[in-house]
């Protein structure tokens, strides 16, 4: 049985849901599925996440706030409902230089044997 933070079929409210912690990162599980995850984070002022290597592309989008994302040296900005696609293979940070909130969305490929 999967366990997640919210319930399937329910609305709900990411921003409301996701509180902000001195000092650290929030992580909620929306979704964690074979074919792909989706979480929202909370970074609070000063934080880095740093997240595994994998071969599948991740989608962000800043709900709230500014973050920092840095590949290769380089860091682009994104402000609240702004986006980025960030390649699989790729090492990256988000950086918290002021409090944040974000979705990050996984695709996971290899399944495209799958018929919907």
């Amino acid at each position: 049985m999967k366990n997640y933070e919210f319930e399937k079929l329910k609305a709900f409210n990411i921003n409301d849901n996701l509180k902000y912690v001195s000092n650290t990162i929030i992580v909620k599980h929306i979704l964690n599925e074979k074919t792909g995850n989706i979480m929202a984070l909370a970074l609070d002022y000063g934080k880095v996440y740093e997240p595994k290597l994998t071969p599948f592309s991740t989608f962000v989008n800043v709900i709230e706030g500014k973050a920092e994302i840095v590949v290769d040296n380089k860091s682009t900005y994104l402000q609240k409902n702004e986006s980025m696609i960030i390649p699989g293979h790729v090492l990256y940070t988000i950086e918290a230089n002021e409090r944040f909130k974000m979705l990050s969305i996984i695709l996971k490929s290899g399944y495209d044997d799958l018929e919907p």
